[in-house]
């Protein structure tokens, strides 16, 4: 079966569930369309942002740089 056979065939059953079957459906519908992002707190997204300003400004070390950092803890 297709996929628009599919949909159909879910349209006409959804015509025939209750009231409470349908607001389950909604709530997974819902749930599928959140972005992650929208659960990230405002300073975790005030980084995000100075990150991706520092890469569209080159200002970004390489990874051998990065990990070079960390030696000492190794």
């Amino acid at each position: 079966m297709n996929l628009a056979a599919r949909k159909y065939n879910f349209i006409q059953e959804i015509t025939a569930i209750d009231e409470v079957l349908l607001e389950k459906l909604e709530m997974v519908l819902k749930a599928n369309k959140k972005d992650w992002y929208d659960d990230l707190s405002s300073e975790e997204k005030q980084e995000i942002e100075m990150g991706l300003k520092e890469a569209d400004n080159d200002q970004l070390l390489s990874h051998k740089e990065t990990m070079s950092q960390f030696d000492k803890w190794h």
